[in-house]
């Protein structure tokens, strides 16, 4: 899912042992900043989607600040639970509390400061439909997906994936303070695309998660069965991109959506048919990195359509 993974301590310095990051380098993980990033950006782009942003920029800007706090809370709850689980993984064992760098009571409080900060922030400058959201959001991450969603059932990444791609719909509402029908399809994008996203990554990584016991789909139905996956959420994540063409008679967008969705489906049919070996894993690492571009390609495409056509919306 969008807010899976992240792993920058692995500098050595000339003598090869491994340099110990700073505070501020263990905060920036702590928090997952580089995910919440995404998050982030795809609220910016709800903002700027919905009638009327430039007028509401004191509430734009809130959200985003609250939504990057939030989003960072919701990194450190999912640290907070999982430092054993975390040192099994290659990815994820130079986390600062799974080397202990970072207690857990420190951790806690970290935590409670990016949240209070981001309630008070969203309460003060945004509207309660961008704040539940935004708490929706954070605690379906951090609580809901780590403690209850991971460990207990193989399709974790699906249910737990809607808590990532809320962000378009809270950018949206806290222009507008309202639903409406792009928006929510924006989310049910995000929502198809992080298993496709995310589970090629799980098979490289198919042998962690079983030495953690977390039953990813890799490890519990097997890889053939989770490639089969990828290239359905694949589809079904290019079929959805289409939609906010259709609603907005943005050929702009709906030529760079059917262009990158094809590309997005060509890479996990070439998934499917590999042997599995290392090439495959290598590929599926490939098609991991792709999938990130892939979506900051259609949230692009998004923006530059609304600039080129000049529409408006319902």
């Amino acid at each position: 899912m969008l807010k899976e993974g992240l792993n920058t301590n692995n500098l050595d310095d000339l003598s090869g042992q491994r340099l110990r990051p700073s505070l501020l380098s263990d905060l920036w993980v702590l928090a997952k900043a580089r995910v919440v990033s995404l998050l982030v950006f795809t609220a910016a782009v709800g903002e700027i989607l919905a009638p009327n942003a430039l007028i509401h920029w004191e509430s734009a800007l809130a959200g985003l600040v609250g939504i990057a706090l939030a989003g960072g809370a919701g990194g450190v709850l999912n640290q907070i639970v999982e430092p054993a689980l975390d040192q099994h993984m290659h990815r994820t064992l130079h986390r600062p509390l799974a080397e202990g760098r970072v207690s857990r009571t420190g951790a806690i409080l970290y935590a409670a400061v990016l949240m209070g900060a981001a309630i008070a922030i969203l309460a003060w400058g945004s509207n309660p439909l961008t704040l539940v959201l935004t708490l929706v959001g954070t605690v379906g991450y951090g609580v809901v997906y780590t403690l209850y969603l991971k460990p207990s059932t193989p399709w974790n990444i699906v249910w737990g994936g809607l808590a990532g791609a809320l962000p378009p719909l809270i950018g949206w509402s806290a222009i507008t303070g309202s639903l409406a029908a792009l928006p929510l399809v924006l989310v049910l994008l995000v929502f198809v695309w992080t298993p496709a996203h995310f589970w090629p990554l799980a098979i490289c990584c198919r042998q962690d998660y079983a030495k953690a016991c977390i039953p990813m789909l890799p490890v519990t139905h097997g890889v053939d069965r989770t490639r089969k996956e990828v290239l359905n959420y694949a589809v079904l994540t290019w079929i959805v991109s289409l939609v906010p063409a259709y609603l907005t008679g943005d050929w702009v967008y709906g030529a760079i959506a059917a262009l990158s969705g094809a590309w997005f489906v060509r890479m996990a049919l070439h998934l499917k048919a590999l042997p599995e070996g290392q090439e495959m894993d290598r590929y599926a690492r490939r098609m991991f990195a792709y999938s990130i571009s892939y979506l900051f390609l259609l949230f692009t495409a998004l923006i530059l359509g609304k600039l080129v056509m000049g529409y408006g919306f319902f």
